[in-house]
Formats: C-alpha cells, sequence, structure tokens
C-alpha cells in the first residue's frame, strides 16, 4: 500500500496567518495537496502538531483525508524531519509519499511521474532536484526499505537533524530532475510568504545539473558518520562526512553538499579554509534568488 502524508506541522509565522487554511480560489491551501495526494495514495494521513490541530484541519479537509498522525516529541529531532520519522515509524505502508500541505500548485500527474520513476529505478527514497542542484527536500517517496536506519536518525539527529537526512540515510537514492516530472515548475514549490502566491519563488531549471541523479551505497556514509560522531570518534566521523561531501559535490547536489560540509563543520575544532570555501561554494550556487537571499534548507 501506498500512504500519503501531508506535513502540516509548521507554525506559519513567516506567513502571517494560518497558511494551511488560507483560501487559494475559495478553498483552503492545504486541500490543493490533499487532493494531488488523495488521487495516488491508498490512504492519506495529516501530520499534526497536536490532536486539537488535526481534527480542525480534518474537518475542512473530508473526504480527502483518512485521518491524522501527531508529531512523536520522543524522536530526538524537531521540524520536518521528525514529522517524516513520525510517519515512517508509525504508520506501516509499503510505499510514502511525503508532501508539504503548503503547496499552491501540486498536482497528482506530476507526483505520480515521481513515483513512477522512483518505482522504475527500484530505490528506496527519492525527491526533486532543480538544475542549479537544490532540492524539494521536503517532497519525498520512500518505501518500507528506507525505514531500515530511521532508528539511528530518530535517536542521534537531535538539534542539527535536516528533512535531508531521509535521504542521507538510505542505501539507494534517486533525485529526479524536475523537468522529468512537472507540467510546471510551480507544481514542486511551496510558500513561506504571502506574497509567494502572486510572485512564486522558482529555482532554475537549467543548470549544472542535467538529468536524474542516482547513487547506490550498501551502507549509507551518513549513518556511518553520524554513528562514529555520537561514540566521539570525531576523527573518522570527518572523515566519513568527507567522503559523503565529496560525492555529493562531484554531482553538482549541492542542496546536500552543504548539509553534509555543515555537519563536517561543526565536527571541526579549529578553522578550514578548504571547508569554509566549500561551503560558500555551495551557497553561492544555491543562492538563487539574490533579492531575499534564499538558500533552500
Amino acid at each position: 500500500m501506498l500512504y500519503g502524508v501531508l506535513l502540516a506541522g509548521g507554525s506559519s509565522e513567516r506567513f502571517g496567518e494560518d497558511k494551511y487554511l488560507w483560501r487559494v480560489e475559495g478553498r483552503p491551501l492545504i486541500s490543493i495537496a490533499a487532493s494531488a495526494v488523495r488521487d495516488i495514495s491508498d490512504k492519506v494521513y495529516l501530520l499534526v502538531r497536536d490532536r486539537e490541530r488535526g481534527s480542525q484541519l480534518l474537518k475542512e479537509l473530508s473526504p480527502h483525508i483518512d485521518g491524522f498522525i501527531i508529531d512523536d516529541f520522543s524522536i530526538n529531532c524537531s521540524g520536518p524531519l521528525r514529522g517524516i520519522l513520525t510517519a515512517l515509524i508509525h504508520a506501516e505502508a509499503d510505499e510514502y509519499v511525503i508532501v508539504p500541505g503548503d503547496m499552491p500548485w501540486i498536482d497528482q500527474e506530476s507526483l505520480g511521474r515521481l513515483i513512477d520513476i522512483c518505482r522504475s529505478l527500484n530505490i528506496d527514497c527519492g525527491s526533486v532536484i532543480w538544475g542549479n542542484g537544490a532540492l524539494s527536500s521536503t517532497i519525498q517517496y520512500l518505501t518500507k526499505n528506507a525505514r531500515r536506519y530511521l532508528d539511528v536518525v530518530a535517536k542521534l539527529r537531535g538539534i542539527y537533524g535536516r528533512a535531508t537526512d531521509t535521504l542521507r540515510s538510505c542505501n539507494r537514492i534517486l533525485l529526479a530532475h524536475v523537468k522529468n516530472v512537472v507540467n510546471d515548475p510551480k507544481n514542486f514549490i511551496g510558500v513561506n510568504f504571502r506574497e509567494e502566491l502572486v510572485n512564486p519563488q522558482v529555482p532554475p531549471i537549467d543548470g549544472v545539473v542535467k538529468d536524474n541523479v542516482r547513487i547506490e551505497h550498501p551502507i549509507p556514509y551518513f549513518i556511518d558518520a553520524i554513528t562514529a560522531e555520537n561514540s566521539q570518534k570525531i576523527d573518522e566521523a570527518l572523515r566519513i562526512y568527507r567522503f559523503e561531501a565529496e560525492e555529493y559535490l562531484s554531482l553538482n547536489i549541492y542542496h546536500l553538499a552543504l548539509h553534509t560540509l555543515i555537519d563536517v563543520k561543526r565536527c571541526l575544532n579549529r578553522e578550514d579554509v578548504e571547508i569554509d570555501g566549500s561551503i560558500q561554494k555551495c551557497v553561492n550556487e544555491l543562492r538563487w534568488n539574490k533579492v531575499k537571499r534564499y538558500i533552500p534548507r
């Protein structure tokens, strides 16, 4: 079975209102994603911060939603990563598609193409990559195999956790180029500010990444690295994080490279000009919106 999971645990502070219930063409914003996911999923669940919020959204979204899952605050991380881990740990399915609830232009066709590509290549997890090496990292396709190392991530990642950790912890990863899955580039972007509903911030389709990117490892570098770091084997953790970062850099996956290099930086107890230079390179490549100096998280 394929479960659709809508991430709806955010506080909407930057939006200035409850963005999930903000009306877009007469309907709640989150209902657009709910409708798109409903058409391709056996069951659809909301991921919410508490029962009251779940009940509120459920009333707005029936019959698109089968229920809600409450954020598991015992998981040692926060943000979208905790939501994704909560869903995968507490809702057993063969496949999952994770979609943020703040996507005004998401459609069933684009999600279906992403899932079809991932299935055809027999991967454990997948997401969408743009021409500049940025990911739409909170859109994820995952199989039950992706749960293999999730207990390690849930236990060890803590305040450093990011949505990309689920991708980094899988054996077989596919990053589908946006040009291969969308009808319109806006299909796979969300909104953080109200003005983005009329002036959407779309990353570049063309760039250093030309097509789908596939990565495969018997044991992900990331899992070995965070295990070593947690055991205070810092030199070993640094070595593995560097291997991981170099691979992403060689493939122009600047989003994952940046997150890995930040992990490297955290483990260093000294300044490192080379690492700082690599981090700046990633930042420069990802800074496609020069007005807001936006860097994907």
